[in-house]
């Protein structure tokens, strides 16, 4: 699945400013689900690491929508061995690599942090939203209706 003609340097650039990192289509249709089932949540919480796009105060879980791309899961799903080969042959490549494997390394960091302050963490692949919302919106329910279940002693 490799594109064999890398994109002009400005089409990359162009693409690259119209990234979000708040308010992404995904993360607003996955918003909108979890609303619908009832749930109710703290966007960008700053008090915590990473400040996850959502926040389950009474359920002690938050959320993080990782983008393929830059968290570093696009490579599997283009089908390539590893991140350096989805790079490979590109000048940026050094670049790139880098910056993901720093993201994904902030993110394992991110999680640890917070289930070492007795936060449960759920991490959703933009790509998973895409594919079967319901099945993402699942999860989140269930986990935090059983961690209420569990702190009510249920």
């Amino acid at each position: 699945m490799k594109s064999s003609t890398p994109r002009p340097p400005e089409v990359v650039s162009a693409a690259m400013r119209r990234v979000r990192s708040k308010d992404t289509s995904p993360e607003i249709a996955l918003r909108k689900a979890v609303w619908r089932r009832g749930l109710r949540y703290r966007l960008h919480c700053k008090e915590l690491p990473g400040r996850p796009d959502l926040m389950f105060a009474s359920a002690r879980l938050v959320v993080f929508i990782d983008g393929d791309f830059w968290h570093g899961g696009q490579w599997r799903k283009r089908g390539f061995r590893s991140l350096e080969e989805q790079f490979e042959g590109s000048a940026s490549a050094p670049y790139w690599v880098g910056k993901i494997t720093r993201n994904m390394e902030r993110d394992a960091a991110t999680n640890r942090r917070l289930k070492t302050m007795g936060w449960g963490v759920i991490r959703v692949w933009e790509s998973e939203l895409k594919a079967d919302l319901g099945d993402c919106v699942e999860r989140i329910v269930e986990a935090v209706r059983c961690t209420q279940r569990l702190a009510n002693g249920a």
